[in-house]
């Protein structure tokens, strides 16, 4: 761990900001005006920004044409070093040059990406595959994808490669012809593709954070909830104000600004096939069809939830829900492959409205946060969210919280995406948090 105090919230220590071009090295920290870094679990790598501030002619010393490198060395106070956003990105492109008003100065922006998007666009896949998913995906990963991490420093010491983490393993076995497929597209489809255990979810994710990249399921994330919670988050202005200086700590986990951007709309959960779907099989091998519906509010009890017990949909389940609202066609071609027993088509026509309704739900309730900058923040990872009851002084220092509390809507959130927003002095994160359902008891006892 640091031993570095933290001063005030959203404080942070950019070590290394290095762009290297034409073989040459420099610290660019001196020219930042703001870094964007944005991480998704919906999104398979990290991208960002930088805007610099040049007085110098950096230009000149630099022929900056988008295909540079920049190496991140960025840590909050405190936290350990497994915290730091420890990467290098490649510029992309360079926009939005214009001067500033003492007609001297150039600001522009540099985009960047993960290295490992580059390997995507140059690597398509015109091959064969089979294997259990994770074994695909690793394949896919190791060969055609993964990119060195971090340039080797002026002691040459030797460069590092982003990992991938499998939360879960899926249960079927594969076998498919990529038609020409980048790698990115490959393990995409396979996640759709993915069979989870018994009464559990389908929608299985492949993405990149800052620390590296992950496969697995919400399901498995809401399953070890103490292996993926990040703090407590208060969103309360009366709380805030009356921390005293040596409550730094409690400071960082306020929550500057909320809006909730989105909340159920059942209209549009019946056209899309959020809470019930049918699926027209048509065998193609036998010359049959089969109808299969599915109803979410029925299967919502068998899957795993952010409520660790009692879960219920943010829908009522006397909800009226029509399979015939939303209906999707599927060709199963059995014995298409030899020497494989079921393959993905045999199966998916069984797990389709899983997957479409458990991928939905993690866009039903969305909020979005203001909150102080943490390096060690992911997407993927839990927040607890408290909110004041709306009283006047509802959550004051000198009150407990569980009495002042609202019982429906705090709990633990999803973070679904993030936006760390950087200068040479602050830190700060916006973000995106989701939740898909409520404690039966509170739910219940707020309808009373």
């Amino acid at each position: 761990m640091s031993e570095e105090l933290l001063q005030a919230p959203g404080q942070v220590n950019i070590t290394e900001m290095i762009l290297f071009s034409a073989g040459k090295r420099l610290n660019i920290l001196d020219y930042l005006v703001e870094l964007n870094l944005y991480e998704s679990i919906f999104n398979p790598v990290v991208s960002g920004s930088l805007t610099l501030s040049d007085s110098t002619n950096l230009l000149s010393l630099f022929p900056l044409i988008g295909e540079e490198f920049i190496f991140l060395n960025i840590v909050t106070p405190s936290l350990d070093d497994g915290a730091r956003i420890y990467k290098t990105f490649k510029v992309y492109s360079i926009a939005n040059k214009a001067y500033a008003k003492d007609g001297s100065t150039l600001i522009y922006q540099l985009n960047i990406i993960s290295t490992e998007a580059f390997n995507d666009t140059l690597n398509p896949l015109f091959k064969a595959f089979k294997g259990t998913p994770e074994q695909i995906i690793n394949n896919i990963f190791i060969n055609y994808l993964q990119a060195v991490r971090n340039i080797p420093d002026k002691n040459n010491n030797e460069a590092s490669k982003t990992s991938l983490t499998f939360l879960d393993s899926p249960n079927n076995v594969l076998k498919f012809v990529s038609p020409g497929w980048s790698p990115i597209q490959c393990i995409n489809w396979i996640a759709s593709k993915c069979l989870p255990a018994k009464d559990k979810a389908a929608n299985f994710l492949f993405w990149e954070t800052s620390k590296g990249f992950y496969f697995g399921s919400t399901d498995k994330i809401f399953t070890n909830l103490n292996k993926v919670y990040n703090g407590t988050y208060v969103y309360s202005e009366s709380f805030i104000n009356t921390l005293g200086p040596d409550e730094k700590s409690k400071a960082m986990f306020s929550i500057k600004s909320l809006n909730v951007e989105k909340t159920l709309d059942q209209l549009d959960n019946t056209r899309t096939g959020y809470l019930a779907s049918t699926l027209i099989d048509i065998d193609l091998y036998n010359k049959t069809f089969k109808n299969i519906t599915y109803d979410h509010g029925n299967k919502f009890s068998g899957y795993s939830h952010l409520n660790e017990t009692e879960a219920v949909p943010l829908f009522d389940l006397t909800t009226p829900r029509s399979a015939s609202g939303y209906i999707e066609i599927n060709y199963s071609t059995p014995k298409l492959h030899n020497k494989i027993d079921i393959n993905f088509d045999q199966i998916s026509k069984y797990m389709r409205g899983n997957r479409r309704s458990t991928m939905l739900e993690l866009n039903n309730f969305k909020m979005e946060l203001v909150i102080p900058g943490r390096t060690d923040l992911e997407a993927g990872t839990i927040i607890k969210i408290i909110f004041p009851k709306g009283t006047p002084g509802a959550l004051s220092k000198d009150e407990k919280m569980d009495d002042t509390n609202d019982k429906l809507y705090t709990g633990y959130y999803l973070i679904t995406n993030l936006c760390h927003k950087i200068n040479p002095k602050t830190h700060y994160i916006t973000m995106n948090v989701v939740k898909d359902s409520f404690s039966k008891s509170e739910y219940y006892g707020a309808i009373k």
